[in-house]
């Protein structure tokens, strides 16, 4: 009995040990120390938090395109050995190359299209049928470079990591944005005539991009800093300007006030908000970047886009949520003749 008295006393202490070594996210520590303070101020109980409207990315089934497979047809013309062509095919039709993924798969038919070109171009094949062959195969797969690409990227567990929005590890935002650039880049480059015959920083990029989901950390935080803001601002129109500055003569409450609002909001938040500000600016044109070079319409990801970056998406209301709170922070502290020189 003892011992299972000591084991369960055990557990709990490991336990209690495990939940204080967890670190504690910062983003929601400032906000909570800001609804806190302005609690006191106001005298206003914390308004309850509205959902995040948080919005999971498209799963496979709604992004993954088909894709022509021509490897039969080409195995029955061994005449294509002279274009360097068939080791290739062999090497598509392995064990391994059946498991490919999409950005590799895209490597492979870039090098087919280019060495099958390089054969039409060197008269290296006689036979009519054969050449003919070639060419409607050339043909059909320069057209599905571009659902390729898209299978690469939109459809890619690395990209679909990278904008994982649930709590977590976040990884470095800086070269998560630049990777996510570099996918553009290499659409924009796909989309050459000819096209490379190779995109070797492509699967560089998706590398990066899987090293964490600060995409998603981004949207999370848009997200939580909206609710947050209309949080602040429910116990700020609770105040009636009368009662806190009589004759706006400013009362010692009010003074109070004004000093939360320099140094903590104005000293904390409100550089996390232009930091955030930015962040989701640069994910906002680097994701408009690669849907740009990415041909083709897909409903499930073009709504997912609208949600975050549309006009009445989250950061637009994050915008509508900060404007609200700044004027509000100005009628009061105008009424007390303590208005602060911005927002």
């Amino acid at each position: 009995m003892k011992k299972t008295v000591l084991a369960v006393a055990l557990i709990a202490l490991a336990a209690t040990a495990g939940l204080a070594l967890w670190p504690e996210d910062p983003v929601a520590a400032r906000w909570q120390d800001y609804l806190a303070r302005l609690e006191r101020l106001t005298r206003q109980p914390v308004p309850s938090a509205a959902a995040l409207e948080l919005r999971p990315y498209p799963g496979n089934a709604a992004l993954r395109r088909p894709l022509p497979d021509l490897r039969t047809g080409l195995l029955n013309y061994l005449g294509l050995r002279h274009c360097d062509l068939m080791s290739l095919v062999s090497e598509r039709n392995s064990a391994l190359g059946k498991l490919r993924s999409a950005s590799l798969r895209l490597d492979y038919e870039l090098t087919f299209i280019e060495r099958g070109q390089r054969c039409l171009n060197g008269a290296a094949l006689e036979d009519p049928e054969l050449i003919g062959l070639l060419e409607r195969t050339l043909e059909v797969k320069r057209d599905s470079l571009g659902d390729l690409f898209w299978n690469a990227t939109w459809a890619s567990d690395e990209l679909r990591g990278f904008l994982n929005q649930s709590p977590g590890p976040a990884g470095d935002s800086a070269r998560g944005l630049e990777a996510l650039g570099g996918l553009a880049s290499a659409g924009r480059a796909l989309r050459e005539s000819p096209p490379p015959d190779a995109l070797p920083d492509l699967e560089r990029h998706l590398a990066t991009l899987a090293g964490g989901a600060a995409g998603g950390a981004v949207l999370r935080e848009i997200a939580a800093a909206r609710v947050a803001l209309e949080q602040a601002l429910g116990m700020l129109e609770s105040l009636d300007e009368d009662s806190l500055c009589p004759r706006g003569r400013a009362s010692q409450r009010a003074r109070y006030l004004r000093n939360l609002l320099d140094s903590v909001y104005g000293q904390e938040v409100q550089p996390y908000l232009a930091d955030l500000d930015r962040r989701r600016r640069r994910l906002d044109d680097r994701l408009r970047a690669l849907r740009a070079v990415s041909s083709g319409a897909n409903p499930a990801l073009d709504q997912w886009l609208a949600h975050y970056f549309g006009p009445r998406g989250q950061a637009a209301r994050l915008d509508q949520a900060l404007r609200a709170h700044t004027e509000r922070w100005q009628t009061v502290l105008g009424a007390c003749g303590l208005m602060p020189g911005g927002g």
